[in-house]
């Protein structure tokens, strides 16, 4: 499934990174190849995700997973803000026929922190997104991965996924990204926008001063259509396809800004109730949270 072009010793590096820390699946074989050939301004043909088809295995990034208790009741923030096991950030919610949405952030610089009984690397995403919510298995993403080890050693790159198919690294010689870049991610359906029908989506990522022209991904794809999102996730780990999959605890990564943000090609009126998204780890602490949102921008914060 993989498409795109990668030299060996940046694909070795990565495979290395991943074996050092022994991350099952953190971002799959982000490494693993073969890579095809070709321009980076590239087609891609994927399945459409219905509400019925079975998640794969392993994923990357997944959709919203809701904070719930003991008795499997969902629980709210203090401001009416979702509680989610994997996302914090916005996100808008019903309404549908969500076919273009955009938004800028500065990648954070991340460092490894030290959680009661924390994996050998920490990891977090920053991304934008189609779908995804309430249990929809549709989503279609853009973005940026940050990840931390103890010995300091850090990781960057951009990516974008189509679920149920997994994450899909974009090439760090020819796309680098490292703390304090400035990315603009656009989606945009152009062709046959239907929920669930098979659309043409484009995906552009820009980094800002670092990359001499966008990265552009033509791809077939089936979408609900029914939400978008602003998103700092704890990307999956383990048993991504099951219904309790295990998530990556984050990297203390400070903080970052969301703005320009946009929907339908207007700006979204967003609020912490219904609209925010507050991360918790394992234990129930809040790990990642939204600012209150400012026009078209907002903050995520670490929190712990």
């Amino acid at each position: 499934m993989w498409h795109g072009r990668i030299d060996a010793r940046e694909s070795s590096r990565s495979l290395t990174f991943l074996m050092r820390f022994s991350v099952p699946a953190m971002v799959l074989a982000w490494a693993a190849g073969p890579w095809a050939a070709g321009p980076w301004t590239d087609t891609r043909a994927v399945k459409g995700a219905a509400a019925n088809s079975p998640a794969i295995a392993q994923v990357s990034q997944s959709r919203l997973y809701r904070w719930r208790d003991a008795k499997g009741m969902l629980l709210s923030g203090p401001h009416n803000e979702t509680l989610s096991n994997n996302w914090s950030g916005y996100g808008i919610n019903g309404g549908g026929n969500y076919t273009a949405m955009q938004g800028t952030w500065t990648v954070p610089a991340v460092s490894y922190q030290s959680y009661s009984g924390s994996p050998d690397i920490e990891a977090s995403s920053t991304w934008i997104g189609v779908g995804g919510q309430d249990g929809d298995e549709t989503l279609i993403q853009i973005g940026t991965m940050q990840a931390a080890a103890p010995d300091g050693e850090t990781e960057y790159f951009a990516w974008y996924e189509v679920l149920p198919d997994t994450e899909v690294p974009i090439s760090r010689k020819q796309y680098p990204v490292k703390p304090g870049d400035t990315i603009t991610a656009s989606i945009q359906c152009t062709a046959a926008c239907a929920p669930y029908a098979l659309s043409t989506w484009v995906l552009t990522l820009t980094n800002a001063g670092s990359w001499p022209q966008p990265y552009t991904i033509t791809l077939q794809y089936a979408s609900s259509l029914t939400s978008v999102e602003w998103i700092m996730e704890g990307p999956c780990i383990k048993d991504c396809g099951s219904s309790s999959p295990g998530f990556a605890y984050m990297p203390n990564y400070g903080s970052t800004t969301f703005s320009a943000i946009s929907v339908n090609n207007t700006t979204p009126k967003l609020a912490r109730s219904p609209n925010g998204i507050i991360m918790k780890d394992p234990n129930g602490n809040a790990m990642s949270m939204p600012s209150d949102p400012i026009g078209n921008s907002f903050t995520v914060n670490f929190t712990i």
